[in-house]
């Protein structure tokens, strides 16, 4: 077994996306990363297969953020929505942060780390 640490070789290349939903509806908040640093275990001495454009937390590894720093840009998604109903919640989230979409009765679903560079894997220890 081994222990990698998974850079992207790219600055702005990580993109999280989390899914809010409420009474059939869906947010999704995209954050841009200007840069991250991930670990992953692997069975024997090979890198972790990831590439370019994959979900590092369902590439079939078990993969976990060490850190993501410098965020860069933030974008919304919504599905369900009027279309004044959108307009509301754009003018929300304006006064509001994304931090308190749960505070008004948005459940958290999943979450998607998208790396959308060739990824560098350095080994850690065996």
């Amino acid at each position: 077994m081994a222990l990698w640490q998974i850079e992207p070789t790219w600055k702005k290349s990580l993109k999280e996306r989390c899914y809010y939903h409420k009474d059939g509806k869906t947010i999704v908040i995209e954050t841009g990363w200007r840069w991250g640093q991930f670990t992953c275990e692997t069975e024997d001495d090979n890198p972790p297969e990831i590439e370019a454009g994959d979900d590092l937390y369902s590439c079939g590894y078990d993969v976990e953020m060490v850190e993501c720093t410098d965020g860069c840009w933030e974008e919304h998604e919504f599905t369900g929505f009027t279309e004044e109903e959108e307009e509301a919640m754009i003018e929300w989230l304006d006064e509001n942060s994304w931090l308190d979409l749960e505070e008004d009765g948005w459940t958290q679903g999943d979450t998607e780390m998208i790396i959308d560079c060739d990824p560098a894997f350095e080994k850690l220890e065996d």
